[in-house]
């Protein structure tokens, strides 16, 4: 499958393959480069690092590594990892590929964007969350002390290519943070997935099989709005709270964590201001229950803090801030053909007391 990227008319191919690496050099063969930089992270790089090696023998090829966690997707990582880059000697027509979860595509994304300003890279995801969600769409960022993703761009890969056989080896933790995410899409997309995920099945065919009915959801997003102006603003579905969450537990919760926090706390304020029924505001916490993902607000984190975050982020503007609400499952909702809605400050606080 590819999508459009309507602003530069580029199309980006995706390729799901399952146990097919050695299928990664002939789409790389596609493109003329002098030279591959592999950027992936310190745990990717155990695991995997010597299969990938071995699946693009042959191309003049050279590995960096970082320390993996969210807490190294900042402003020192990227310095290091683009000196380390430079000095090992690139040229404009030098690919970089990005192997990993969506922390190592977010920062390899940005270097590749602003580095001699713009090379051509690749995206090998290599979590859920990365295969089925953030490798798409082009949204490269880093983290800094206002906030997630404060600093970035939106720059494109040459090709996505996701092996299923990566997330064998992914730790139960991280396979319900990359389903956190998919549950966004069926929450505000597709009642029928939503179903099935809440089914829950045991099996590796269920995995691959939400994550491409995941994946076909946000390429009909993001190729009517990519920049998330209206329609495309069903991407940020619990993500304003979560992403404060996320930055205030100071990486004891991961990214889906924060998030099923965030879409439970959206889903309380859709319930208060009678969009959505009880059922289904009940739904949303029996859902992330079934796959061990937590509902409330951790008693460390206050709401005046979440507030304080939020202004530090610039989501907050006269006192105001706009959510994006749920009218029942598998449908977003519009007011006057619009996503999203400003509640005040003072709502929100109101709010944010029945999500502890």
């Amino acid at each position: 499958m590819e999508y459009l990227t309507r602003e530069v008319e580029k199309r980006v191919p995706i390729y799901l393959v399952s146990d097919k690496l050695i299928d990664l050099k002939l789409h790389l063969e596609k493109i003329d480069f002098d030279k591959i930089i592999v950027v992936t992270d310190s745990n990717v790089h155990k695991l995997w690092g010597k299969v990938l090696n071995e699946s693009i023998k042959g191309f003049n090829s050279t590995f960096f590594t970082f320390k993996a966690g969210e807490l190294s997707k900042n402003f020192s990582t990227y310095q290091k990892l683009y000196n380390k880059i430079l000095d090992y000697g690139i040229t404009k027509k030098t690919l970089i590929i990005a192997f990993g979860g969506g922390v190592t595509g977010n920062i390899v994304g940005l270097i590749a964007a602003t580095l001699y300003r713009g090379v051509r890279f690749v995206h090998i995801p290599t979590t859920i969350i990365a295969q089925a969600d953030s490798t798409i769409g082009g949204k490269q960022a880093i983290n800094t002390k206002h906030g997630k993703n404060i600093l970035g761009v939106f720059y494109e890969p040459e090709f996505i290519f996701a092996d299923f056989q990566f997330l064998k080896t992914l730790p139960e933790r991280e396979i319900a943070c990359g389903i956190s995410e998919c549950i966004k899409h069926a929450l505000c997309q597709d009642n029928v997935l939503f179903e099935r995920i809440y089914a829950r099945e045991e099996n590796f065919a269920f995995i691959e099989d939400i994550i491409t009915k995941t994946i076909h959801l946000k390429l009909n997003i993001i190729e009517k709005d990519r920049k998330e102006i209206n329609e495309g603003k069903i991407l940020l579905y619990g993500h304003t709270i979560g992403h404060a969450i996320e930055t205030l537990s100071k990486g004891k919760l991961n990214h889906g964590e924060a998030i099923s926090i965030g879409m439970c706390c959206a889903a309380q304020v859709s319930n208060q201001l009678s969009f959505l029924s009880e059922e289904n505001l009940q739904i949303h916490y029996e859902i992330f229950k079934k796959w061990n993902l937590p509902t409330n607000m951790p008693k460390y984190i206050k709401i005046d803090q979440v507030i304080k975050q939020l202004n530090y982020d610039k989501k907050m503007k006269d006192s105001k801030i706009e959510l994006i609400l749920l009218e029942s499952i598998g449908k977003i909702l519009k007011i006057d053909n619009k996503v999203g809605m400003s509640i005040s400050e003072d709502q929100l606080k109101f709010f944010l007391k029945k999500c502890y």
